[in-house]
């Protein structure tokens, strides 16, 4: 492998992409979404100003940080007994005046009991006037869903009571999009990896300059190292940028750093096997808006907005067979701080064998072109 002509290739291709203003403005069109919404969340959204909510936790669950992923900035007060929880909401929710925007109630070894298979109760409080409309039925979908993934079928029991309840059914429109769009804007960086790599490939084709370079000091290896490395580069910035935009880089950060890394490989995989495929900038362009869809359309059922509105319709096992739904799913548990379990060894386990069989892919039809290429 030749270093000096892989990093000339990347050097070389660099320059077209920043040249390149279509390409370029499809990199950063992620970016450009996230500070639109960033811009309009400030305008219809309700400050900066942390919520307390008051937890009784004695088991250190991880269901306090998702529950307090509520807000975008939180205050999470422990209480020394669940009675002190209890008493600041008043019994079912009677009283009415309190400094806490929810209450929680763990009880102690949740996921324990969960894993033994008990019924373990979790009490939630949620006071309307500080809590900025967040939805009970999104919360709850958000326990049961963290319960479902430490063991299935779920038992969880919840009870839930409101104070102050809020007249009308209206939530504020930051409320219902704010992690439906981070969803779905963490889930558009990772189209950079599959745009990127099959322009450069398909480009190449058309001026007919992969011939001189298969003949300079560069070999194919080299050619396909170099475009893919430039490609990760910009992958994994577009996705560092949405995290950081979105706010979204919390929770089990190491693995979130795993879906990421796996993300890229599999749009790297991808769009190396498309650029191997088409010929022509306009057929690539007809399979990037399929793609496109592919990518965004599971990551709408793997937010709990969409998955539990549409949980158990037929629609929801046909997305369950697209393979981008569980990248989306993993990235969902890691930022909702789940830890390592049999859901989320089914989302790496599916996308490291979509990314195994595209390399394969790629490979034999790479050796092929390779072949060609070097007769002509």
């Amino acid at each position: 492998m030749n270093i000096r002509a892989i990093l000339a290739i990347v050097r070389k291709d660099t320059i077209d992409i920043v040249a390149n203003k279509a390409t370029l403005f499809g990199l950063l069109t992620p970016i450009l979404m996230v500070l639109i919404f960033a811009a309009f969340n400030a305008l219809i959204g309700n400050g900066d100003k942390p919520k307390d909510i008051l937890v009784y936790n004695p088991g250190n669950s991880p269901v306090e940080k998702l529950v307090g992923s509520s807000f975008e900035h939180v205050n999470i007060i422990h209480a020394r007994t669940a009675n002190d929880v209890s008493a600041a909401f008043g019994k079912d929710g009677s009283q009415k005046e309190t400094d806490y925007a929810l209450g929680l109630i763990v009880p102690d070894g949740f996921e324990a009991s969960l894993r033994q298979g008990g019924h373990p109760a979790v009490s939630l409080y949620i006071n309307d006037d500080k809590a900025s409309g967040v939805s009970k039925d999104a919360l709850t979908a958000a326990l049961s869903g963290y319960a479902s993934s430490v063991t299935n079928p779920q038992p969880l029991q919840i009870s839930v009571a409101t104070i102050n309840p809020t007249k009308g059914s209206e939530l504020p429109i930051s409320t219902l999009l704010g992690s439906f769009y981070s969803s779905i804007a963490l889930v558009m960086s990772f189209l950079t990896g599959m745009t990127v790599v099959p322009n450069l490939l398909v480009e190449e084709k058309e001026k007919k300059t992969l011939r001189l370079l298969m003949v300079s000091p560069a070999g194919f290896a080299d050619i396909i190292t170099g475009k893919l490395l430039i490609a990760l580069v910009y992958q994994l910035a577009m996705t560092a940028a949405v995290l950081l935009t979105m706010k979204s880089l919390s929770g089990n950060i190491p693995l979130l750093c795993l879906f990421t890394l796996c993300g890229a490989c599999f749009t790297l995989a991808l769009g190396l096997l498309a650029g191997c495929i088409f010929q022509t900038t306009t057929a690539l362009g007809g399979f990037t808006g399929l793609m496109t869809m592919l990518f965004l359309f599971p990551a709408m059922f793997a937010s709990d907005l969409i998955g539990t509105l549409l949980k158990g319709n037929p629609l929801e096992y046909v997305v369950r067979a697209i393979p981008t739904y569980y990248l989306a799913d993993g990235f969902a548990k890691a930022i909702q701080n789940q830890g390592f379990n049999s859901t989320i060894l089914l989302d790496l386990g599916v996308v490291a064998g979509c990314v195994a069989i595209l390399i394969v892919a790629s490979t034999v039809l790479l050796r092929r072109q390779a072949s060609i290429a070097a007769t002509i």
